[in-house]
Formats: structure tokens, sequence, C-alpha cells
């Protein structure tokens, strides 16, 4: 194990013992250190901060002195590990469904429903913006069937996930095996229910996509699912992030199964870039698997 990964495994644990630990208070302390450990985030990552001015500017494209970047870049680190302290603290078991459903505000049931009239499944399509695992939590508390897919992660110890997303009422689908898990997905939709989930910050392997100005490889387990089953795709938009997290469901985007899978794997992710380019300010640029891919200009200016 190479340094950088221990450091990140430490560093993981420690966040998870500590919300464990807030939990037992409330939520409100943890949202408060999550923010504070944002702000500190974004004034220690200076190496990393001034790749992520050249890369947002690139991906919004703003000048890279813009006054704008700064602000977004900040705010982006506060919500976002906010949200991800947030998650910790539901996983451990300490904190009610019925008190974390109360995080959220979410629009759009209309579209929900009428997406769960049609009787193929959901499937709902999120960001990493913000805590969307709490948004899942308040439609599992209103009654909706909902599953979240999880990928799972060298970090931790294996079922974490599984049986965090479990505590909240939720059914949890893994995205690996990937043939386990598409089954797992396919029965799911076959009785109607939604699945949440997130696929802007690219895969390791899949379809390689131009995305917020990069070629990224996408998942294509989503495009798949809807074009495989008819589910109805549902987008989630954050809205807002204080004092509630604020969630908007729909419009019922429209897929034609019969175009070639890649136009259906672009259209979910120009889906997500058009929302990452509207509130820049609320999405994780500082995540590893996309900052880790490079503009083919910058990458063409490197090797001038």
């Amino acid at each position: 194990m190479n340094f950088k990964r221990l450091r990140r495994r430490t560093a993981f644990h420690l966040l998870r013992l500590m919300a464990a630990s807030l939990s037992g208070f409330g939520i409100k302390p943890v949202q408060r250190l999550g923010a504070s450990f944002g702000r500190w985030h974004y004034r220690l990552a200076l190496s990393r901060r001034r790749r992520l001015v050249a890369h947002l500017a690139e991906a919004c494209e703003l000048p890279p002195d813009s006054d704008h970047i700064g602000p977004i870049l900040k705010e982006a680190f506060e919500v976002n590990d906010r949200a991800i302290l947030e998650i910790l603290a539901m996983y451990s078991g300490r904190l009610k469904p019925a008190r974390i459903a109360e995080l959220c505000r979410v629009d759009g049931l209309d579209c929900l429903d009428q997406a769960l009239e049609q009787g193929k499944g959901v499937v709902l399509l999120g960001l990493h913006m913000g805590n969307g695992v709490a948004m899942a939590t308040h439609l599992a508390a209103r009654g909706y069937p909902v599953a979240v897919i999880y990928r799972e992660s060298k970090k931790i110890q294996p079922d974490f996930f599984r049986r965090g997303i479990a505590t909240m009422g939720l059914e949890a689908i893994p995205a690996t095996p990937a043939s386990v898990g598409f089954r797992q997905m396919l029965r799911a939709l076959r009785e109607n229910r939604v699945l949440f989930i997130l696929m802007d910050q690219g895969a390791k392997q899949g379809v390689e996509m131009p995305f917020l100005g990069k070629y990224v490889p996408m998942p294509a387990g989503p495009a798949e699912l809807v074009r495989r089953t008819g589910a109805a795709l549902l987008p989630a938009r954050l809205r807002a992030v204080d004092p509630e997290w604020h969630f908007e469901l729909g419009p019922i985007e429209t897929i034609d199964a019969s175009e070639p899978l890649e136009a259906t794997i672009e259209k979910l992710t120009r889906i997500m870039e058009i929302q990452i380019r509207e509130t820049p300010q609320w999405w994780t640029w500082h995540q590893r698997r996309w900052l880790r891919h490079e503009f083919p200009e910058l990458t063409r200016q490197t090797d001038l």
C-alpha cells in the first residue's frame, strides 16, 4: 500500500469515527463539523486547488483569473464535505431515518408518481451534489420503494455501504460485480421500484464520452437499464443547500431504445453536464475520479 492510499484510508476512518461519535448528539453538530472540514480542506489543499482552478475554468468556460472560481470551489468543498460527514453519520446506525428525511425538501413528486404509473420502474439519475442518500431516505419515508446503487471502496471494510444504506430503510444494490448487481437492478425495475444511481464521476471502465470538456469513461449500466426495461428516466436536481437539501425530480426524459447505446449514454451525460454548469458551486470538483483526467488541450500543450 502506498503512502497516499494509506493517508486517504486513515483520514476516512477518522472521519467515520468522528461522524459516529457526533451522531449521538443529533445531526446538527455533524453538519457544522462537516462544513468546517470543507472550509479547512479548501484552505489546506494548496496544490490540488491550483489544479482545480485550471480545470474548473476550462470546464465552465471561465477565465483562469476569474473572481468567481475561488468562491465556487470553496462552496463546493464546504457543501460536499458536509454531505460526506452526514452520510457517514447516517450509516453509523445512530440516526433515525425519519430524522434524516426531515433534512430534505423534494419537489416533483408528481413526476415520480407519473413515472411509477407506467409500471416499468424508475431510474433516478443523481449527481455528486449534496446528500443524495438523504433524498432517497426522504422518498422511502414517504412510501416510495427506493434502492440505492453503491460501489464498494477499498478504503473501508466490506459491507459498510450495504449495512449503512439498509439502516435508512433503503434497499442496497452493489454496482460490482457487474453481473450480480445488474441482475438485481433488473429485478428491482421489474418490481416497479426506484433505482437511485450516480454516474457523474466516470468509471475505471466504460464508454468514453465528452464530459465537461474532457473525455471520461462513463458507465453503460444506467443507459442499458433504461433501454432494456423501458424504465422511466428521471433526473434528480439539487436546487438549494440551506436551510435544507432541496431536490427537484423530473421531468421524465424520453429514451429511444432503438438508437445506439453510445447515443443513450451521451444523453445521460449531457443531462448531468447541464446541471453541473448551472450550479457548479455544488458539484464535487475535488473528487479524484474526475480530476485525474486531463483536458485534450492541456494534454497537447504538455506534450509540446
